[in-house]
């Protein structure tokens, strides 16, 4: 699995001929290259050109009635200047009243995408981008073969847990690479052959695993314990989508059902709800458990909010529905920075990585990112957001809170990115795509003196005392 080059269990050479010879970032190039202004002014032949054309079309006209007085070596001549003007100016005519003339765009290739004639349609189109003095590698740090890793937007087969444990779905068979050995463990694979894994989510103390199939389930495994505890069969439809909120297990199915579930009790589900009228494709709940974010292929952006044991416990009905986005809406994040602040990004048709307020359900900023947007994840240290993308560049792109300000891109992959998830430490971002590799980039290196600053001012600011030090940022970051 690590192209370093160990491969994923059982997998046999004969799968991927040849990708040990792939060497990532090759096609990087070094940011910020500029080239000198030139010391002399070159002007262009086109108008000298046109001149002569027309030149050449008036003595043609002047002298058409002296033809038959010119000498049949000075009419070759003038036939051989026309000819070479001509070729020189193939949009140019000597024979007909228009010299010049705009040619037709010229018709698209047999077979390209549409969505990637929109985006080269739209690339004269540019993102606002900022300076960055911190060195930021513009290659992936590791690779990991990921064969059978599913080309699905609507999958959530990634996730990091808190003791550095990546677990990764690979068609009907769930891997965990331990981060901090490289070792691999294959802890379950799927009965059925047609049957695959179609989401995991970590338990936030890392003890347990939630994973959602095509065969409607959701099972829950003790990991150290490699044993499967539970099988909760009360979806319809592949589970797509889950959430975990300390005990509570928050599942999203294909036909937009969301489901609460307490996993310490027999009678698991809470509650159900009928929440999109298309298929769920993202859920997270924030920091402090006090609402959930859903994302569904119907375009909708739900807000709901939590789990209240004095009264009917979960709502049925959305604190707010937005609708600003016109594709299917997978990739969500909550700022840890700041609370009531929510990252969310658009399809194909949309393209928007837009942030909102979730107090009030106003959207304090957007940009357009004019590519498919299949994941988010926030940094801390920098105030940062990158988000993972699909055609036709399929690269990772930092951007800078709250102006969105884009620091860096980062590419490598050959096919879209569909899957994103953060080490424990906040320092690398992991990456699957569709060209059936694992990425991981080392973004956020952990700067000392970016530390030391951010803790002078938290004292300057609160006195010494660290109770103010998310307050303090949150004033300096305030949503509007």
């Amino acid at each position: 699995m690590d192209r370093s080059r160990a491969q994923s269990p059982g997998r046999k050479a004969s799968q991927s001929p040849g990708r040990g010879s792939r060497s990532p970032g090759r096609n990087s190039r070094s940011p910020g290259r500029s080239f000198a202004t030139p010391d002399r002014f070159i002007p262009s032949r086109m108008n000298q050109d046109a001149i002569n054309v027309s030149h050449a079309k008036i003595v043609a006209d002047l002298t058409e009635k002296d033809d038959e007085n010119v000498s049949p070596s000075t009419k070759a001549s003038r036939e051989q200047m026309a000819a070479n003007l001509a070729a020189a100016q193939p949009g140019m005519k000597m024979d007909g009243k228009i010299i010049l003339h705009y040619e037709e765009k010229p018709a698209s290739k047999q077979g390209t995408c549409s969505a990637q004639l929109l985006y080269q349609s739209s690339s004269a189109s540019r993102v606002k981008k900022t300076h960055v003095e911190r060195h930021i590698p513009s290659t992936a740090e590791r690779v990991l073969d990921a064969p059978e890793l599913m080309d699905d937007f609507y999958l959530n087969l990634i996730d990091w847990s808190c003791n550095n444990h990546l677990a990764i779905a690979l068609g009907g068979v769930l891997y965990l690479w331990n981060a901090s050995s490289g070792d691999i463990q294959q802890l379950f694979e799927m009965e059925q052959e047609a049957s695959f894994i179609s989401s995991v989510s970590w338990i936030p103390d890392g003890k347990y695993l939630a994973v959602g199939t095509s065969d409607n389930e959701v099972q829950l495994w003790d990991v150290a314990a490699s044993k499967c505890l539970r099988r909760l069969r009360t979806h319809g439809n592949r589970v797509g989508s889950l959430a975990w909120n300390k005990h509570i297990l928050t599942s999203g199915d294909r036909v937009g059902e969301i489901q609460h579930h307490d996993v310490r009790i027999p009678s698991h589900m809470l509650t159900s709800v009928r929440a999109h009228s298309q298929e769920v494709c993202g859920l997270r709940w924030s920091p402090n458990g006090d609402m959930l974010a859903s994302g569904g292929n119907d375009n909708q952006l739900l807000l709901w909010s939590g789990y209240n044991s004095g009264s009917a416990g979960f709502s049925n009905t959305p604190v707010h529905t937005i609708s600003e986005h016109t594709a299917a809406v997978k990739a969500l994040a909550w700022c840890p920075f700041q609370s009531h602040c929510l990252a969310s990004g658009g399809g194909t048709s949309d393209r928007h990585i837009r942030i909102w307020n979730t107090q009030n359900g106003r959207q304090v900023s957007s940009v357009d990112t004019k590519s498919q947007v299949c994941g988010l994840v926030w940094n801390e240290m920098y105030g940062e957001l990158i988000s993972g993308h699909g055609y036709a560049k399929n690269q990772l792109t930092i951007w800078r809170y709250p102006h969105l300000e884009q620091v860096a891109e980062l590419t490598g992959h050959t096919e879209r990115i569909l899957y994103m998830s953060v080490s424990p430490d906040g320092t690398t971002v992991v990456s699957g795509a569709a060209d059936e590799t694992i990425r991981l980039w080392k973004c956020w290196d952990i700067d000392e003196s970016v530390k030391k600053k951010k803790k002078a001012i938290t004292e300057r600011s609160t006195g010494g005392g660290p109770s103010k030090s998310k307050s303090s940022m949150q004033a300096r970051r305030g949503l509007r």
